[in-house]
């Protein structure tokens, strides 16, 4: 009898035994299933603002223009063609181009020119230089605007005589008896002034 209860005993403990260690194997070997992260949010993206708009370079002020050396407004008066031409046969043209030049150019019209004796010309254009010296009468030293003239009562020039000037009450002023229709005509490196007369050092008056 007590062996039968020592074996049903062993029976039972050795299924007990068994079944706790399926038990414990189950248990170990169930991999718990992994929590579902919560996928980032994405970051908001930036409000779109209204591009404000670009405010437009302001223009670039155009350079002024150089102002022309003598020979440049001299060349380009219409009443001075005669002058000009002379200029360049007498070569002195040359010189009214250069930067270290102040001078005061007095320049006769074409119908002034038209007014001298027959011959004059054609005269002046064979000798250098009686053409360079009628020429330079016309050239005073410095830069001489009508204000700066009316100061004066003669204006010396390049050939060496020099020019009486005579202001009337009215203002209208004469050099060597030329009467000026275009003046303070500017230049780089001088003055112009259009005169109704060719100057002729030595002249007699009539």
């Amino acid at each position: 009898m007590n062996l039968r209860l020592i074996a049903l005993s062993l029976l039972v403990a050795s299924a007990t035994a068994t079944t706790n260690v399926a038990c414990k194997k189950d248990s170990a070997s169930e991999t718990p299933e992994p929590v579902a992260e919560a996928a980032p949010e994405a970051a908001p993206e930036p409000e779109s603002e209204a591009a404000a708009p670009t405010p437009e370079p302001a223009p670039e002020a155009a350079p002024a223009p150089a102002a022309k050396d003598l020979i440049g407004v001299v060349g380009g008066l219409e009443k001075g063609k005669t002058f000009a031409e002379l200029l360049v046969v007498a070569e002195l043209d040359k010189e009214l181009v250069s930067p270290e030049v102040n001078l005061t150019v007095l320049v006769p019209s074409d119908e002034a020119f038209a007014k001298l004796p027959k011959g004059t010309l054609d005269k002046w254009k064979k000798n250098k230089e009686q053409l360079q010296k009628a020429l330079k009468y016309h050239f005073i030293p410095g830069v001489n605007d009508t204000a700066k003239i009316g100061n004066f009562r003669t204006a010396p020039t390049a050939a060496g005589p020099e020019l009486p000037i005579v202001q009337s009450q009215d203002s209208e002023m004469t050099i060597d008896g030329a009467k000026l229709l275009e003046v303070n005509l500017a230049a780089s490196n001088g003055m112009v002034h259009v005169i109704d007369k060719v100057l002729q050092p030595g002249a007699k008056k009539k």
